[in-house]
């Protein structure tokens, strides 16, 4: 009664539950980090933005027609593309589908390269360039002119690059 047959078959047993615990926690911990890159990455992108909806929201309530405010913003890769002064068509982010919708313009969203959408809408209204256009904007460091304009009754924040 020196030998214990049945601690040899548990050592087994015992390996196996170790192994594949190690291996859910692992596979728990992956998932938590890559997801919490994720939300890094958004909250990025949403502090860029922040900055253009700030001054934008400002400038509508407080400031002359005519006014014209630089802003700096770096939107990072993870980013596909950002627009101001539309939503989205039918829940779709293909970047090609923008149509400029007046009672729409006061919103903006962006889309991540993982598809991942994020709506907003701000006090003020958007428009690009031209006020017959929406602002989209890629990845990339852009110096942007927000500049107030008055049209057919309306007031509207421009943002395009320079």
């Amino acid at each position: 009664m020196l030998y214990n047959d049945n601690a040899v078959v548990g050592i087994h047993i015992y390996l196996m539950v170790v192994l594949v615990t190690a291996g859910v926690i692992t596979g728990v911990l992956t998932l938590s980090i890559l997801n919490l890159i994720d939300e890094s990455e958004k909250e990025k992108v949403k502090t860029e933005i922040e900055k253009i909806v700030t001054e934008a929201e400002n400038m509508f309530e407080y400031a002359d027609e005519g006014t014209l405010i630089t802003v700096h913003v770096e939107f990072p890769g993870s980013m596909s593309f950002v627009v101001f002064g539309s939503m989205p068509i039918n829940g779709t982010s293909i970047a090609n589908t923008f149509i400029f919708n007046e009672n729409m313009s006061n919103n903006y969203y962006f889309v991540m390269n993982d598809g991942t959408l994020s709506s907003f809408s701000s006090n003020a209204r958007f428009s690009g360039k031209t006020i017959d256009n929406i602002a989209v904007f890629k990845p990339g460091s852009y110096n942007l002119n927000l500049e107030l304009v008055k049209t057919k009754g309306k007031t509207y924040v421009k943002v395009y690059s320079q």
